[in-house]
């Protein structure tokens, strides 16, 4: 599944996410449990907290540019 930012907020956190193969919107909690429950549709996502406690996602290193989020 390949994702595109569609909201963010001020500081630049991308919240909204659209799968440009469906065209289903997820909010960032959601995309952040699927990847933590292991869905396998976001295989190729991780999470990653920083250390002020925000967490968001971002696409696995792969050395393809074909998969990353946009």
């Amino acid at each position: 599944m390949n994702l595109k930012v569609v909201k963010q907020t001020e500081t630049g956190l991308n919240t909204g996410f659209v799968n440009i193969d469906s065209g289903r919107r997820v909010l960032l909690d959601y995309a952040i449990q699927q990847i933590r429950n292991g869905n396998p549709n976001y295989k190729n996502n991780q999470t990653v907290s920083k250390s002020n406690g925000t967490t968001y996602i971002r696409s696995k290193a792969d050395n393809s540019t074909k998969n990353n989020i946009e």
